[in-house]
């Protein structure tokens, strides 16, 4: 028990429960047993593994064992009201289920914090039970790391309270690492170890952290595949990786475990969407907001997808809904593009203009919103605009050329370097089709200016271009009666 590994913990707790056949024993190796299960459950719930059911069977065992020190159910309460995949450190609720457990947690904040301290010393589970309320209930400029730890006394030098330590608030990586190497049987150290790896990825923007924490992520699952958190990190890495179907394989394996796990459930929305798979995206949508949780993101992905369908007045009642809920830039830029497929021209100008305050980089914004601008003959924005948009656009382009390099150089495996090159090869020939959009129309804008040397400019840009060459050729012609 005192190794603290969770394979380590359910040996003990299998030692403990057949040494209670034996009359002699049996006081103590229950009273054994409810701690090694009590320690499981916390370890389940730190690490966001699927409940094994060890909480409960420590509960049965107190509640058919007259004569047990009643600290036992004051720690099964505690670990009880533990947050899920809590590490020690603090995680939004994302279900009815976290919520209760938040509420008792802060309902017997006062009374858990001084009991706790308390039974620190007294044994492994009092421990451990105290350093995982303490260190997701205590900031760090009350204390530190350190301080938290002293009050378990010699316990302190075990490797159960080493890995608590290590994983208190944030990953120590190198004192992980140390409880790896003391003790090797601790598979879950590299859990944490692959958590880390996907926390500096964005900072580093190294995508080696990622697939160091894929391989990580791997072997694990190699160990257990009854974990929810594992799955749903390995998900998250697929989208990253644009591996969109080994991220919904492992979505929905994450909620066939977990079937309210919702921040799965919007995960695998966007995966499926991105995949092309409207129908099922919109499933997936109409039960999330049956969970009642990320109500305005669900209205989002399923307003795309209907759209995607052709389905725009649905659409537009789930967009609207979606602004009331979420402020951001994609809301209304998607609430434009429908507005436009309704030909309700001002308001998809409107919409537009309200992204673009919020996300003034967005070069498709800028296009959709010059396209608008043209339709509703405002010309000396839509030459302003839809300049600005072409700029944008080729800056795009230049980088998608470049991730293209970086990619046929990258160590990937070759069918996801396929992948992630088809896709950017898409993007850039949608981009090329856009740019010549914008060309063609800031040329029509700045010939009704009677702007003659920008017409004409703007319309040679494209005099080559299938859709747009024979017109071209038509407002170069005009522009010469302008001079």
């Amino acid at each position: 028990m005192r190794a603290g590994c969770l394979d380590c913990l359910v040996a003990a707790f299998g030692e403990y429960d057949l040494l209670r056949t034996i009359t002699a024993a049996q006081a103590e190796a229950t009273a054994g047993a409810i701690r090694a299960a009590g320690l499981i459950a916390l370890r389940e719930r730190e690490i966001g593994h699927l409940d094994q059911g060890y909480l409960r069977r420590a509960r049965d065992l107190v509640n058919s064992t007259p004569g047990l020190d009643d600290s036992l159910s004051v720690l099964l309460d505690v670990i009880d009201a533990m947050p899920n995949a809590g590490s020690g450190a603090s995680r939004s609720p994302t279900n009815d289920l976290d919520l209760d457990r938040m509420r008792r947690l802060r309902i017997n904040a006062d009374a858990w914090r001084a009991r706790l301290l308390e039974l620190a010393a007294a044994d492994e589970l009092a421990a451990y039970t105290y350093l995982s309320f303490a260190c997701g209930n205590t900031p760090p400029q009350v204390q530190t790391r350190d301080e938290i730890v002293a009050p378990v006394g010699s316990l302190r030098d075990t490797t159960l309270i080493a890995f608590k330590r290590a994983i208190c608030r944030t990953v120590d990586s190198p004192a992980i690492e140390k409880v790896l190497t003391d003790e090797p049987r601790f598979l879950e150290v590299k859990y944490f170890q692959a958590l880390v790896n996907v926390g500096e990825a964005p900072r580093t923007g190294l995508a080696s952290k990622l697939d160091a924490a894929d391989r990580l992520f791997d072997e694990m699952y190699a160990w257990r595949k009854d974990w929810p958190a594992l799955t749903y990190s390995i998900a998250n890495i697929a989208m990253t990786s644009e591996e969109y179907d080994r991220a919904i394989a492992f979505y929905t394996h994450t909620l066939d475990l977990e079937p309210k796990a919702v921040d799965a459930m919007l995960g695998k929305i966007r995966a499926l969407t991105l995949m092309g798979h409207p129908l099922e995206a919109i499933e997936t949508a109409d039960v999330l907001l049956a969970q009642n949780w990320f109500v305005g993101d669900a209205r989002y992905w399923r307003a795309l997808n209907l759209a995607e369908l052709e389905r725009y007045d649905e659409a537009w009642s789930d967009i609207e809904a979606a602004s009331r809920l979420v402020v951001n830039a994609d809301v209304p830029k998607l609430a434009g593009l429908i507005a436009y497929r309704r030909r309700e021209l001002e308001v998809s100008r409107d919409r537009f203009q309200l992204s673009l305050t919020r996300n003034k980089d967005d070069c498709e914004t800028y296009f959709y919103l010059g396209v608008v601008l043209a339709e509703l003959a405002t010309w000396e924005r839509t030459a302003e605009v839809l300049a600005n948009a072409a700029k944008c656009l080729q800056a795009n382009e230049e980088r998608f050329v470049a991730e293209i390099e970086s990619i046929r150089a990258s160590t990937d495996p070759p069918a996801r370097k396929e992948s992630k090159i088809k896709r950017r090869e898409q993007y850039i020939a949608k981009g090329r089709r856009q740019i010549a959009t914008s060309f063609f129309n800031v040329a029509v804008a700045s010939y009704n200016l009677q702007r003659a040397a920008e017409a004409r400019s703007y319309a040679e840009k494209v005099l080559d271009d299938e859709q747009f060459g024979a017109r071209a050729k038509e407002i170069l012609s005009r522009v010469k009666l302008l001079r």
